[in-house]
C-alpha cells in the first residue's frame, strides 16, 4: 500500500507543478526587456526611428551595459495593433525621441502587453495613454545609465 501512497503524492505534486508552469505561460504578460541575456544579439536598430518591430535579441542588447556598450540606450515602443492610439500618436513619439542621442530607439511592438512602453536597463514603465511629460522624464533620467 505505502507504495501507492508515493506514486499518489508524486502525481500530486508533479500535476501542480505543470499546472502552475502552465499558469504561468498563460499569465505572461509581453513587454520590453529591461536586461540582457547570453543569447542576445551584438546588433543595434537599424535607425534611431525604426518602422519595423525590433528583434528581441537586438531589444535585449540595447540593455546590456559595460565598458564597451554606451550609456543612455532605451526604448520607446507602441502597440497600435492592439490598442487604440490617438491620430499622431507615432509622430509625437518620434518627435520625443529624435530631440535626444541616437540611443534613445523609436519602434512598433505588436503583441506587446502595454499601448506605450518605456524601457532602459533594470527600468519599465508602461503608459496607457500618450504622456509627452512622462516620456521626457523617462528619458532624461536614464540618459546618463
Amino acid at each position: 500500500m505505502a507504495p501507492f501512497k508515493l506514486f499518489g503524492t508524486i502525481f500530486i505534486v508533479a500535476g501542480g507543478l505543470i499546472g502552475f508552469f502552465v499558469f504561468s505561460l498563460v499569465t505572461a504578460k509581453t513587454l520590453p526587456p529591461t536586461s540582457f541575456g547570453p543569447g542576445h544579439s551584438e546588433l543595434l536598430p537599424r535607425a534611431q526611428v525604426n518602422i519595423r518591430p525590433i528583434d528581441p535579441l537586438i531589444q535585449q542588447h540595447v540593455m546590456e551595459r559595460n565598458a564597451s556598450h554606451p550609456v543612455g540606450q532605451m526604448l520607446v515602443q507602441y502597440n497600435c495593433k492592439d490598442y487604440e492610439c490617438e491620430p499622431g500618436l507615432v509622430s509625437d513619439l518620434e518627435d520625443i525621441v529624435t530631440r535626444f542621442t541616437n540611443t534613445v530607439y523609436l519602434a512598433p511592438y505588436p503583441g506587446m502587453d502595454a499601448k506605450i512602453a518605456l524601457a532602459a536597463p533594470g527600468r519599465l514603465e508602461i503608459l496607457d495613454d500618450f504622456d509627452e511629460d512622462r516620456i521626457v522624464s523617462f528619458i532624461r533620467d536614464n540618459l546618463s545609465r
